[in-house]
Order: structure tokens, then C-alpha cells, then sequence
């Protein structure tokens, strides 16, 4: 199995080790199975992969789960169709859940606030007031008391059983789109940024980009790769499905 190592700088000519393309920015994913290591441009590495698991936050590894199979570029909507499309979210409680399964461990509850917490400042309710204790539990002391981790583990069962924009999956995902689009802003003139801010400011409020929107980036990127050969391709279905707690719906509704 290979594992994620790091991102390098590669020797001139270097091509992606599995799919024998020229790496033409000179950079790429280094994955190594413990003995050897092998470069993999970002759709490559994503298809090389399993899920991350390590401890470390890795924002370079969890920008991989939104980038598309895909090598090509397709036909995308354009801005007007792509802010117009919307997926269905619906308001949701936690009542009749069936079948629950165990709570989560103890490590994954440490990474689910740390990425909240240490790499989503920028987006709106990243932080809450049933989370505030353990987290500075956390980075006081270390650890969590077991009602901490009982309320942090609820909270992130609960969000994953309900496919709610703050479960674990989907936090990994928008921290992940997060990156490619800050990446995009700065290699973008400054006076030509303003649909890549309009998509962040859109991510970091709603914590999710429609189809048709990440569609657009995708419209961009094919312009954006021309100088920036490793700016990726982006799964357009990332966000389907993703649901809205009850208390972001009316804002929602309003913007």
C-alpha cells in the first residue's frame, strides 16, 4: 500500500512514476510503500491512495479527495449557470436514526478538532460552543475528560449518519477545495481574482460549491494549468448530497 510522504521538488525531465506522464512543473506528490519512493502528479496520487489516516493534519493529502479522475477538460456551465445550480438540501434533525453504530476513537475525535479548529479559520462556524471545551482541553492539557469525548463523538456520529456539511468527510473535503482555491488566487492576476474570491467567500459561508460551480473553477483551471501544469481537475460531484443543519437554512434560502 502506498502511503503519502511529501511534496517535492523533481529533477528536470521527471515524469509520474505510475502513468509515465512528464511532471512539466517539476513538482509532485512523493508516495512510498516504506522502502521505495515514486512521484505522483495529484490525479495519479489520488487513484494510488487509500483515505488518509495518518495523524498529522496533511493539507496537501486531504486536497486529493477533491480532485477528479479525470485528466480532461470538459465543457462546463458558466458563472450565471453555475451559481443558479443548487443541490437539494434539506433541513434535518436527529431524531430515528436507526441501527447507530460505535462511536468514533479517540484519535479521530483529536483530528476532527484539530481540522476544525487549527485549519478552518476562514469558514463561518468553524468553531461551537459544544466543541470549545474539548478542543481547550486538548491543547491545555492533552487530553479530553469523558464527557468531552462523549460530546465530541456524538457530534461527529450524528453529523456523519446525517450527511450534514459538518461531518467528517465533508470537513476534510472543503478544507481540501479550500487549498486548490487559494492555489488558483495566487497564481491569478489581482484584478482578475474575483470569481476564484466569489467561490471562496461562497465555500467558507456554506461549507460546500454546487456541482455547476465547481464545474466553473474547472472552466477556469483549463486557462489556469496553461502556466500551472499541477492545478488539478476538481470532482464536480465532492458536495452532492450534502445536507444543511436547520439552523443555516434560512440563510441559505436569503443569499
Amino acid at each position: 500500500m502506498w502511503q503519502y510522504s511529501r511534496v517535492d521538488h523533481l529533477r528536470p525531465q521527471a515524469v509520474c512514476f505510475f502513468c509515465n506522464r512528464p511532471l512539466r512543473s517539476l513538482k509532485g506528490i512523493v508516495i512510498t510503500d516504506g522502502t521505495l519512493e515514486a512521484n505522483a502528479g495529484p490525479n495519479c496520487a489520488k487513484r494510488m491512495l487509500g483515505p488518509p489516516e495518518e495523524r498529522l493534519l496533511d493539507v496537501s493529502r486531504l486536497a486529493l479527495l477533491v480532485v477528479s479522475d479525470s485528466d480532461f477538460d470538459t465543457d462546463s456551465p458558466t458563472l450565471d449557470a453555475a451559481a443558479a445550480s443548487t443541490p437539494q438540501l434539506v433541513s434535518v434533525s436527529q431524531a430515528a436514526l436507526p441501527n447507530r453504530g460505535p462511536l468514533p476513537p479517540l484519535d479521530r475525535l483529536i483530528q476532527y478538532l484539530r481540522l476544525r479548529y487549527e485549519c478552518m479559520g476562514e469558514f463561518s462556524h468553524h468553531r461551537s460552543s459544544l466543541l470549545n471545551d474539548a478542543y481547550d482541553a486538548f491543547t491545555l492539557h492533552g487530553e479530553l475528560s469523558e464527557e468531552q469525548r462523549k460530546r465530541v463523538a456524538g457530534t461527529i456520529r450524528n453529523a456523519a449518519e446525517l450527511n450534514l456539511i459538518f461531518s467528517e468527510a465533508n470537513v476534510k473535503r472543503c478544507i481540501g477545495l479550500n487549498h486548490w482555491l487559494h492555489e488558483a488566487v495566487a497564481h491569478t492576476h489581482s484584478d482578475r481574482r474575483g470569481f476564484l474570491e466569489a467561490m471562496l467567500r461562497k465555500l467558507h459561508s456554506q461549507w460546500f460549491l454546487t456541482a455547476g460551480q465547481i464545474a466553473a473553477v474547472n472552466k477556469w483551471g483549463k486557462q489556469l494549468r496553461k502556466r500551472v501544469h499541477t492545478f488539478p481537475h476538481l470532482d464536480t460531484e465532492a458536495f452532492v448530497g450534502v445536507r444543511l443543519p436547520s439552523f443555516m437554512q434560512s440563510k441559505s434560502k436569503g443569499t
